[in-house]
């Protein structure tokens, strides 16, 4: 919530639709988008798997920012249909910016419970941004983050995760042609 209330202030010329699975990570930022009468974000409480259609076209910009649960098994699975609603978000000429990482040292529980193998840069290429590119996106930039760089996203989540041990993280950029 947080993440699209401050984009949305800065950037009036863009629409930010945060989604999430989970309502009371963006009810705060949702209550406080309302009050300022921001017209450039939505918030959407729904899960990958049951994306509304009605959201495809919307966003100029769309960041996944260190999915978890059912998003982050659908994404490392190589998952061709959570590739295709993310991407039918994306205006024509829109941008898709995702950080990704997580730690089998740190979460064995939930990476075991997602089946999630080792994360490296070879896994991201074959199945992220392989995913991506199927489904007419194109893959701009992709880079190793250090967790440090976290705070800059402006996440709550990341910014829990800087002060945590250091895992891999990569972010990758995508544009829609």
């Amino acid at each position: 919530g947080r993440f699209v209330y401050q984009n949305a202030l800065t950037n009036p010329s863009n629409f930010y639709i945060g989604i999430d699975p989970a309502a009371g990570q963006m009810e705060e930022y949702s209550k406080k988008s309302l009050k300022r009468k921001l017209e450039n974000a939505l918030y959407v409480v729904v899960s990958i798997e049951h994306l509304d259609t009605d959201l495809n076209g919307l966003a100029d910009e769309l960041y996944v920012n260190l999915p978890w649960g059912s998003l982050l098994a659908f994404l490392m699975s190589g998952d061709a249909d959570t590739y295709i609603k993310i991407s039918k978000l994306l205006k024509k000429g829109g941008t898709l910016n995702i950080i990704l990482g997580y730690s089998k040292e740190s979460e064995p529980g939930e990476t075991q419970r997602l089946g999630l193998e080792e994360i490296n840069e070879e896994i991201i290429k074959d199945k992220v941004i392989s995913g991506f590119e199927k489904v007419g996106l194109e893959n701009t930039k992709l880079e190793l983050l250090e967790t440090a760089k976290l705070k800059d996203f402006k996440t709550t989540w990341a910014k829990k995760l800087t002060f945590g041990k250091s895992r891999p993280l990569y972010f990758m950029s995508f544009l829609r042609g």
